[in-house]
């Protein structure tokens, strides 16, 4: 519950948060929004959203402090997103400051590259790209991620170690150094 998860974030002394909308709660944003209400100030938010979704229903989302939009591309989450849907959204939120949060598995970074590379507003990998730590830094979609994070519209997220390694995630470790290491101030 958001009590919990604000006790939490005070205990580790976090002062603000971006809460991003859960795979498995769809393009329903309420507990999300929910959520960032509860403390406007502290979080900001990321929403799922579809092409259903009106510009009163943008508006809104914007008003209750969301900033981005999330795209799964991930195979066991559903593979890619249609691709048309994903350009009208993009379409509809550039204009309004927000950036797109891309969750891809690792073999499809180098493929999907030529399309990242021409969005119009910033991105940010999601996960360190899946990049299996147990391939180390040598592998081509480690350099493929590390590539994009040489655009300035590129953030990359330094979570998600028990997504690429196993317990204790020492194989984690380099893929995250590696990530840092390209882009410091956009990590």
């Amino acid at each position: 519950p958001k009590e919990m998860l604000r006790a939490l974030h005070d205990y580790l002394s976090v002062e603000r948060a971006v809460i991003v909308q859960a795979s498995c709660h769809g393009s329903d944003n309420a507990a999300m929004l929910d959520c960032i209400a509860s403390d406007p100030k502290r979080y900001r938010g990321v929403a799922i959203v579809n092409d259903t979704f009106s510009d009163a229903d943008f508006d809104k989302l914007d008003a209750g402090g969301v900033r981005g939009v999330r795209f799964n591309f991930v195979k066991h989450l559903g593979g890619a997103p249609d691709m048309a849907v994903f350009n009208r959204v993009i379409d509809r939120v550039k204009g309004r400051g927000w950036h797109v949060v891309l969750h891809l598995d690792a073999p499809d970074i180098a493929p999907l590259s030529p399309m990242i590379r021409k969005l119009p507003l910033p991105f940010v990998i999601d996960h360190m790209g899946r990049v299996p730590g147990k391939d180390g830094v040598d592998q081509p979609p480690l350099k493929a991620l590390l590539e994009l994070a040489q655009l300035e519209n590129c953030w990359i997220k330094v979570c998600g170690a028990e997504r690429i390694s196993l317990p204790p995630y020492a194989e984690a470790v380099p893929i995250a150094h590696a990530i840092v290491m390209a882009a410091p101030s956009r990590v």
